[in-house]
């Protein structure tokens, strides 16, 4: 079996052929590809919504499987069983195979993290981390997978690339903050200080240094959680991650200060905002805004809803010819 064939019998692109391709070069996995038989322990663990686990459950592998979609679960896992030691700062893109017309197809990552799951555990246990953190960073699965039904109508996992930095070690859900161990860096989206600009700032704020960047999970941004969160961030990297972090940065659509201005200054956006001091002057931010505020995959202001009070302020300032940054922030950890 190779990646031409399964390509072709599923109608994938070539950007998928040639990620499958280098995976299939890659050294064979220490642990064999074991898609557990029973579902419902890791579907627990996923914490995929009633729709999603019943349609997962139906497609769970077994008698009738091609061996092209083993081939195609195979290489991911392979994949990710290669990018367990990713250094700091990598970055691994990952197929997005949302437009897939075989849904096993479209969900195909799901069982190659099934596959991994055995060894996250062992892997954060090994770090000291507690087995509730795990358990919660897992559940992130479940709300990946929902958002990419909001998105596109069906069962997908399109941020895929995202959901596979967890089993690299590079994401833990601890109380209101996801946080991910990582360095300072000026690239893309993320903004940072020049050597010279940092260096004002002290010890750890220089290009390269390590620190960690946070994420707001779905629904978060209680006051009282991110606090909580951003109290054992510093001691969590101490005891857990073998580094001593002295700031945490975040780049987000949510750190634009124009929702200062839109929500006003008792928004639970607006209050977390202000933790931060902004780098650089950020990028276009609707895409996001518009995935994140609608579940829509493309900017559409005439189809936007308008049902929330945050619904309702994104289109306000969109008809009105404002728009949205994507900024970059930082805070000192203590």
């Amino acid at each position: 079996m190779d990646s031409a064939a399964v390509v072709e019998r599923f109608g994938l692109g070539a950007g998928v052929r040639a990620w499958l391709e280098e995976a299939e070069r890659l050294p064979d996995p220490v642990r064999a590809l074991e898609v557990p038989a029973d579902p419902s322990e890791v579907l627990d663990l996923f914490a995929l919504s009633a729709r999603d686990r019943v349609e997962v459950e139906g497609l769970w592998p077994g008698e009738g499987w091609p061996p092209e979609l083993w081939h195609l679960v195979g290489c991911m896992y392979r994949r990710l069983c290669a990018d367990a030691d990713l250094p700091l700062g990598g970055w691994r893109d990952w197929p997005t195979l949302v437009g897939a017309e075989d849904a096993r197809v479209r969900a195909s990552s799901l069982w190659a993290f099934a596959a991994m799951v055995p060894a996250v555990f062992e892997r954060n246990a090994a770090l000291g981390v507690d087995r509730s953190v795990t358990v919660a960073t897992l559940a992130d699965v479940g709300v990946q997978v929902a958002r990419s039904r909001r998105m596109f109508g069906r069962l997908s996992v399109e941020t895929a690339s995202w959901v596979a930095a967890q089993f690299r070690g590079r994401l833990f859900w601890v109380g209101g903050l996801q946080l991910e161990p990582a360095v300072l860096v000026d690239q893309g989206g993320v903004e940072w200080f020049s050597e010279e600009e940092a260096r004002s700032l002290g010890a750890g704020f220089a290009p390269g240094d390590r620190c960690l960047r946070l994420h707001i999970p779905s629904g978060g941004l209680d006051p009282v959680s991110v606090d909580a969160a951003l109290a054992g961030a510093r001691s969590f990297a101490r005891a857990h991650l073998g580094f001593d972090p002295v700031v945490a940065t975040c780049s987000s659509w949510l750190l634009d200060p124009v929702w200062g201005e839109v929500l006003g200054e008792d928004s639970n956006i607006v209050r977390f905002q202000r933790r931060f001091e902004l780098v650089g002057s950020g990028v276009p931010g609707e895409s996001d805004v518009f995935r994140f505020v609608f579940g829509m995959p493309e900017v559409d202001v005439a189809r936007a809803p308008r049902g929330t009070r945050l619904e309702r302020a994104v289109v306000g300032r969109l008809e009105s010819g404002g728009g949205f940054r994507v900024r970059t922030g930082w805070l000192r950890l203590s």
